[in-house]
Formats: structure tokens, sequence, C-alpha cells
């Protein structure tokens, strides 16, 4: 029996009305989302010809050819008009210098109206790359192979920059988060003491997975920015070819699962994580599929939308220096310490007659996308305890924490590393306020910086706890 020959008049009406609609489609859907102008664009930066490496102090030779390529990526959000765009620069790189950073900007704004604090160089840190850091510091033929890769690296990040902006168009911003496994704690303790470097699984480690997906006004998608906390150390010092460890080859996974979309990699806390296992490049293989895995997954799974309105915001927090110890005391504490430390340096610079710094400067930023997401940019190498921290401190569930971005010249600790000791704890912006002595900085380094993180970021961004 046919259900219509009971249907009323109304409910026939409503049925009628009901077929009347337009057909939905994703793309009848992605028009109801918030749409702002986006731009990608991606270059190939890989050296070919021998440079020296990044990474491994023992490593004293130029590489050996190039087992993987290095790339470098950029999204562009915003038009030029108001506080103009937001640049957001993925870079396949050790450590790109400051300066270096500062000349791509100075390049750009001559064509752009970018501002400093709506400009982010977020580097992979990858151990396979060329060394421009510490390029000062290399002479004869190898430094002029440097110099030839930091002039034609300049010219490339400034290309990928202003393409990005002038392929802006109408899209949309999501984003989610997933897990992946590898990222492994490396610092191994003996009665609480920091005893060297291993795989400790059960100590902390921030193994989650943030995917922004950025997609056009009918819902394909032109890029995804990954971010992940663990070093891109999976090539160790014996590895002598130019390579992007686990970020570059979940780059080019996630390139290939997706035809036409262009993959950024970030990197979050991870100053004492590395991949586990390492030491080959098929394990490189191995982490950068289980990354394009999981960001696969998440792109078939619902996803939260967020504006794509940045609003930006930059400071220097000036951590003070600690008094300067008597000579004496500074000579003792330079016999007893790693040779070339923060004290040797001090010990040096008052020999000269010098005088030090009264503070040293950590560059930091805060994007917020409306209520939607902060998103916070860290300089240098951070250990997991700030994203844990912070989030408890502020709402996880609308954070992203970026290391490693716009300068990395030292690791920055936290409390309870201090109190372990070690590689980290001595290579740190706390041993270098100190003079090689973190425990005397107080407040702690790590109180200074989440005071001031919290500070950047708009009070509804607090911790509802």
């Amino acid at each position: 029996m046919s259900i219509h020959r009971f249907a009323s008049p109304l409910f026939t009406a409503f049925c009628a009305a009901f077929a009347a609609l337009p057909a939905w489609s994703p793309a009848h859907a992605a028009e109801q989302l918030p749409t702002g102008p986006i731009g990608v664009a991606k270059v190939d930066i890989t050296p070919e010809y021998p440079v020296r490496m990044y990474g491994y102090g023992a490593r004293k030779t130029e590489s050996e050819g190039v087992a993987g390529r290095l790339a470098a990526s950029a999204v562009a959000i915003g038009g030029d008009e108001g506080e103009g765009p937001a640049v957001l620069l993925s870079v396949d790189n050790g450590a790109i210098p400051a300066e270096l950073r500062a000349e791509v900007l100075r390049r750009v704004q001559a064509k752009v109206p970018l501002k400093p604090e709506r400009f982010m160089l977020c580097n992979t840190h990858t151990h396979s790359g060329p060394d421009l850091k510490f390029m000062a510091s290399i002479t004869g033929a190898e430094h002029e192979h440097l110099a030839r890769y930091e002039k034609e690296i300049t010219a490339k990040l400034e290309q990928v920059v202003l393409q990005a902006c002038a392929s802006r168009r109408p899209g949309t911003l999501a984003w989610t988060t997933g897990t992946v496994g590898f990222a492994t704690n490396r610092r191994v303790l003996k009665e609480g003491k920091w005893a060297g470097f291993g795989l400790i699984p059960d100590a902390p480690a921030d193994r989650t997975l943030r995917l922004m997906r950025i997609s056009d006004a009918d819902g394909k998608v032109l890029a995804v920015l990954v971010n992940y906390a663990c070093h891109n150390t999976t090539l160790r010092g014996n590895f002598k070819q130019i390579h992007g460890d686990w970020a570059g080859c979940a780059r080019e996974f996630i390139q290939a699962d997706h035809p036409g979309t262009v993959a950024l990699i970030a990197l979050g806390c991870g100053a004492d994580s590395d991949p586990g296992p390492h030491g080959k490049v098929e394990l490189c293989r191995q982490h950068g599929r289980a990354v394009a895995d999981e960001v696969k997954r998440l792109l078939g799974s619902p996803m939260k939308t967020i504006t794509p309105k940045v609003a930006a915001k930059m400071t220097t927090l000036q951590v003070p220096y600690c008094p300067t110890p008597p000579i004496d005391e500074l000579r003792a504490l330079v016999r007893k310490s790693f040779p070339g430390g923060p004290a040797a340096d001090l010990l040096k610079l008052l020999e000269q007659g010098k005088k030090p710094r009264a503070s040293e400067g950590y560059f930091f930023a805060a994007w917020t996308f409306g209520d939607d997401l902060a998103m916070v940019f860290l300089s240098n190498e951070m250990v997991v305890d700030y994203a844990l921290r912070l989030g408890r401190e502020l709402d996880a569930k609308r954070l992203w924490i970026n290391a490693y971005c716009n300068d990395v010249s030292y690791y920055v600790v936290s409390d309870r590393l201090i109190k372990e000791g070690g590689y980290e704890v001595t290579n740190s912006l706390n041993a270098l306020v100190s003079y090689g002595q973190p425990e005397k900085v107080q407040p702690s380094v790590e109180q200074h910086l989440v005071e001031a993180v919290r500070s950047l970021l708009p009070d509804g961004f607090r911790s509802s706890r």
C-alpha cells in the first residue's frame, strides 16, 4: 500500500517545496564557509653542488650528493588592505639565520605590504641540509659554496612568498588534530640526572599532529600545514648527503597523495625528542609515510572551520643576565665547563675590557584566527614541557604551537630539565644568561616565557580550568 494514499495536503505541499530546493553539494556547502584571500606556492631549494652540512659538529666535510630534495613552501592569508596579509613560510633547513629572514622580508616589503609580525619563517631543522647558520666559521672554497647557496636561497624565498601573495583568491581554512607515534624522548636519566642520548618511550613527548587545511572557495584543497614535535634527526652524523629527513619525506608523500596540493611542515616543542627508530633513509620514509597517512585520514574526517582573518602580535622578551661573577671564580668555572661555552665567552669578553649585555632578547609572536584558534610562534629549540604547560594554562583545544621559528640559536629548556642537567641545558638560553649555570636564573626562563606568551593572547584563550 502506497504511503502517498494517506498524505495530507499540508504534507504534500511540504514535499513539493523541499523538492524545489537546490541540490546539496560540497561546493554549495563551501560557499557558506567564511572565505578570504588565500594563496600558496612552493619552490625547490636543493643545492646542486657540495656544501657543508648543518647539525653535527663532528661532520667536517661537504655533502656528497643529494638523497632527498629540499623545498620552501608559503601560504599567504588575507588581502593587502587593512593589516595586510599574513605569510607563513616553511623551509627545509637546519636554521635560516635571522639576518637572512630579515633580508627576505625587506625585499618582499618593497612589493607587498607585509608587516614583520605577519611574516613567520618555520625551519624544519633538518640535520642534513646546508649549514648557513655557522657559515662565518667556515673558510676557503667551502665558505664560497655556502655564500653562493645563501644568495640563491634568499632569492628563492623572496620568490615563493611573492608567488603565494600573487596567487591569492577566495579560500577557506579548517583545522584538526591527530596522532603519530614516532616522536620519542631522547634524554637518558640515571638517578634523575642526564646520562646521554637514547630513545625513552615512556618519557614526555608530544605526539599530537596538528593539521590546517587550506581550500579554495569550491572546496578544493590547495595546501595543508602540518605541525609535529620531533627533531629532524632520523639521519645521523655519519650521513653525508642532502636530505629533508622525515619532514621532507612527509611533504613529498602528502603531495603525491593529493596531487596539486602544497604541503608545509612546521615543528612543535620537540627539542628533547628524536624520531624512533632512526639511522637510515628508509626510516625517514617510514616516518614520513606515517605523517602522510594520518593527514589522509584527517582530511577525510570532520574538521573545525576557522576564520581566515588573522590578528598578529609580536614581541621580544628581554631575559636579564645574572650578575657577573668575580673573575677568579669565572676562570675556575671555565676550567670545569664545556669548552667554548657561555662562561668562556664571558671570560674572553671581560679580559678584553668589555662589558656583557644586560639581557638577552627572545623573539616570539602569536596569530589569532578570531576566537577559533591561537597559533603561537616560538623561536629556537623548545623542549616538550612548554607545550605541556601552555596546554594546561591556555585552552588546549584552540592552541597550536610552532617552535624553531624565525631564529634557531640555542635550546630553551624547562625547570624540569635544569634539575636533570645535560646537553640541552648546557647549550640553552638559560646557560647563556647565567654564564653556564642555568639554575641561577630567577625567575626562571620558563616562567618568563610562559607569562609572556599568556600576555600576548586574548583573555578568551585562557584555560577554563
